[in-house]
């Protein structure tokens, strides 16, 4: 099957990438791509066999890299200028070096690996790299620098670990994996400035860009937005009787580690009346590494409890 329409827009894929990568895996797989994680030289070959949705998929994703990263890293650096924060000079030439990177990453790794990263890369440096240097957050090795810049190092390999994980396998890391690859990124850096400059300024590299990783590749700022959306939906539903399970995160984000409150209660109002919706939302715990438990077991003693004598809310 190829079905180009079905690959996602430049917004559209972006905002897949970083928030729904496991359910882009599965509609690119379905728009008949067979490896969404592949490299450059693997997509290519699919459409040098007839797969025009893998041609029109690198070709998105590259746009991304080459022209839509150095436009968004322009214009986070006007907004920098604008805030008063100082940026060493250089800082374009740096964003055409990561998506030089990314390229490079694209075709010996992965084409999301290398556009993810050389994407969140280019716009880190600005703070990471220049402001640093340009003596924003105090001197050059200090620990407030050190801070700053292994917090950019994490923001970068916590956000973009997830992704690639799941748009290649279709699943999100485990809780186990999401650890390790954080002490890796704690390590590494220690290692790497240690020799090359005092112990301090490596310790704060190394502490800021642990605590960043963890914070980014379990999504927690974002998980307060989600409990205030999930408490949202069920009490509108609850109270007006409006339909509002489409407005639950579950359904917007497939990498929440942390459980959403109200999902399995907003699951018990809907459950009679609308037992399609519940299970596309059963559907879409599945791909939740913290709803897991919200999903198919609890729907299918809902659906039981519903066919008898009403819906009752899980025991779990």
């Amino acid at each position: 099957m190829d079905a180009p329409e079905q690959v996602p827009g430049l917004l559209e894929l972006l905002l897949l990438l970083l928030f729904r990568p496991v359910d882009l895996h599965y509609r690119l797989r379905a728009a008949g791509i067979r490896v969404p994680g592949g490299r450059i030289g693997q997509l290519w070959r699919e459409q040098s066999e007839g797969g025009r949705a893998a041609g029109l998929y690198v070709k998105r994703l590259l746009l991304v890299l080459v022209v839509g990263s150095p436009l968004m890293t322009g214009v986070l650096a006007l907004v920098l200028f604008g805030a008063g924060i100082p940026l060493q000079r250089g800082w374009g030439l740096s964003a055409l070096c990561c998506s030089a990177a990314g390229l490079m990453l694209a075709l010996v790794s992965g084409l999301a690996s290398g556009v993810l990263l050389g994407s969140l890369a280019s716009l880190s440096m600005l703070v990471g790299l220049h402001a640093t240097a340009a003596g924003a957050f105090g001197p050059l090795l200090g620990g407030g620098a050190g801070m700053a810049m292994g917090t950019c190092l994490g923001v970068v390999a916590g956000l973009a670990s997830g992704s690639i994980a799941s748009i290649s396998g279709g699943r999100g890391p485990s809780v186990v994996r999401v650890q390790v690859a954080a002490i890796f990124t704690s390590v590494i850096p220690m290692l790497v400035w240690s020799g090359a400059s005092n112990m301090s300024f490596a310790g704060a590299v190394a502490a800021s860009s642990l605590v960043a990783f963890l914070v980014c590749a379990f999504r927690l700022p974002l998980y307060a937005l989600e409990v205030l959306a999930s408490a949202v939906a069920y009490a509108v539903e609850r109270w007006t009787g409006k339909p509002t399970l489409s407005w639950v995160p579950v359904r917007h984000h497939n990498l929440s580690y942390l459980p959403h409150p109200f999902l399995g209660r907003h699951l018990a109002l809907a459950v009679r009346s609308r037992p399609a919706e519940v299970l596309a939302v059963a559907d879409a715990c599945l791909r939740s590494p913290g709803n897991i438990l919200v999903g198919w077991p609890w729907v299918v003693q809902a659906l039981e409890a519903a066919s008898g004598s009403g819906a009752t809310e899980p025991r779990s």
